[in-house]
């Protein structure tokens, strides 16, 4: 697919991620007026409000949300959003990057430079994509070359699935194209289109602005037309485009779970990741909805009196009424001794119902984090505190395994993202040959000091492990040179060995004392 020229903005093929993504990116941002804005109906635009979203129906099916529900002309919208999405976006990125992975390269050319891109910023930019690709399904990473701001390195980014118009066949991205809104001024939009191909072995980008609507691509005009962008006219060769000096594409295309089932029968879109948000909006929603209501339990729970008309002070024609809360002394009202119980005042005092709103949300809570995968402690939630690293895991047993299988999928594309990254670094300033290093993820759960001592202390007793496996045991961290001058640190302070077998030997009379030794034994009789 060569970069898109004209016609509906996203292009139709791709219509249907985008409705997800927009529906996707309100949850995860989390403002109350682009959820309302989402649910009140995408091609709503007059801000009026439409009666099936009062009266419900067919036709207002998502107008039955909370947040399709806009509130009553003149009362004030109590709604509440309780930004679960972001928090499970937050926890599924730190279940694989709370701990860094290792990157280790065979020659040490390629590992001082990988060392270099670590402290770049590569793990940032990692623990990001995979908070954003939670979030839409996919991301995509891309090292950038920008002298002006790095001028002796690639610069790593990740782009979002919801900036990218990608072809994938049988799994494999083969182009993609980029976009970003430049300009946005009274109905027009500038946006700029760079697109990632191959041609003929040679890799290339190729730009270009355009000026349309919102949902029109609109026509194209020159680059130096904003100064924003002019800057890339200047890196394009006679063929309009720039090439990279790559024989492969400089993206990767990194999914965040599969398969996917919103669109597993659209050709376009059927190899997309799948969203962790994917299936969970209506618990989204019905959280929202419990706590909106358990503020206003809150609020009705405000105690409340009721004044009889004869405790009110008169302020005169037109000015109303008063009570006097410091008023100790009423006359008695004119009534039947059995019919003055009634002209007292009134204590209206409601009940919190936190309990059963707390419950409803934990349950709401559980089903989303299972949903996607994860375990509801996982995301903190209140339960026994695990002792041991082998409990968490048995209690966090289904995050382990989605861990895993993320990690399945990560690790080899961060592995290929390396190797692009340091081949670009070696066209562009001359760095080492590149490697596709070896990515190895660390356990999420970290035994303390001091079971790992009490498990490295069993294993000496044992004899089941030698002096150096008990180091790198204890310290998983350090490297081979490390190593080996901790085990010769241990072999020199231990006391050098005392040979007494003969002194216990003699003690017990299983050697002969010196004077029989030197005794010639007797001849032997004939």
């Amino acid at each position: 697919m060569p970069i898109p020229t004209g016609g509906a903005w996203p292009p139709p093929a791709h219509q249907p991620a985008y409705d997800a993504y927009g529906d996707w990116d309100a949850w995860y941002v989390g403002d109350p007026g682009d959820l309302a804005q989402v649910y009140r109906g995408r091609a709503t635009t007059s801000g009026r409000h439409r009666p099936s979203q009062y009266a419900g129906g067919v036709i207002g099916t998502l107008s039955r949300w909370l947040w399709g529900t806009p509130p009553r002309i003149g009362e004030r919208d109590t709604r509440i959003h309780v930004p679960v999405p972001a928090d499970l976006a937050a926890t599924s990125a730190g279940l694989l990057y709370a701990e860094p992975p290792t990157l280790t390269c065979d020659t040490t050319a390629a590992q001082e430079a990988v060392e270099g891109l670590i402290e770049a910023g590569l793990y940032t930019v990692l623990r990001h994509a995979a908070e954003v690709g939670s979030v839409l399904g996919d991301v995509y990473l891309r090292p950038v070359i920008d002298q002006e701001v790095a001028p002796d390195r690639a610069i790593p980014t990740a782009v979002p699935a919801d900036a990218a118009i990608p072809v994938i066949r049988w799994g494999a991205l083969l182009e993609v194209t980029f976009w970003s809104t430049v300009l946005e001024s009274s109905g027009t939009v500038l946006r700029l289109l760079e697109h990632h191909d191959v041609v003929s072995g040679a890799g290339r980008i190729t730009y270009a602005l355009h000026e349309g609507t919102d949902q029109e691509l609109g026509r194209a005009i020159p680059l130096t037309e904003h100064p924003d962008v002019a800057h890339l006219a200047e890196l394009l060769d006679e063929t309009g485009s720039q090439p990279t000096g790559l024989d492969r594409l400089d993206v990767v295309r990194i999914p965040n779970a599969g398969p996917q089932r919103r669109w597993r029968k659209l050709g376009p879109l059927k190899y997309h990741g799948r969203s962790d948000l994917d299936g969970n909006e209506p618990i989204f929603d019905q959280v929202d909805e419990t706590w909106t209501n358990w503020m206003r339990d809150i609020r009705n729970a405000r105690g409340r009196i009721t004044v009889p008309e004869y405790m009110l002070q008169d302020l005169g024609p037109g000015r109303g009424a008063v009570w006097d809360a410091d008023r100790e002394v009423y006359s008695a009202i004119r009534a039947l001794p059995d019919q003055q119980s009634g002209g007292g005042l009134t204590v209206t005092q409601f009940a919190i119902r936190h309990v059963e709103h707390k419950a409803t949300i934990d349950a709401l809570m559980e089903a989303a984090m299972r949903h996607a995968g994860l375990s509801s402690q996982t995301m903190g939630e209140e339960g026994d505190v695990a002792v041991t690293a082998t409990e968490v895991q048995a209690r966090e047993r289904r995050s382990f395994v989605s861990r895993g299988d993320r990690i399945t999928t990560w690790a080899p594309e961060l592995a290929r993202y390396v190797e692009l990254h340091l081949a670009l670094e070696r066209i562009n300033f001359g760095g080492p040959a590149e490697e596709r290093p070896n990515v190895e993820f660390g356990d999420s759960v970290t035994e303390s000091p001091e079971q790992v001592a009490r498990t490295a202390q069993l294993l000496s007793a044992a004899g089941a492990a030698s002096t150096e496996t008990l180091v790198r045991m204890v310290h998983p961290e350090w490297d081979d040179d490390q190593v080996r001058e901790e085990v010769d640190r241990i072999k020199g302070d231990q006391p050098a060995p005392v040979e007494v077998g003969s002194a216990l030997g003699a003690l017990a009379g299983n050697e002969p004392a010196d004077d029989e030794a030197d005794e010639e034994p007797p001849p032997a009789e004939e």
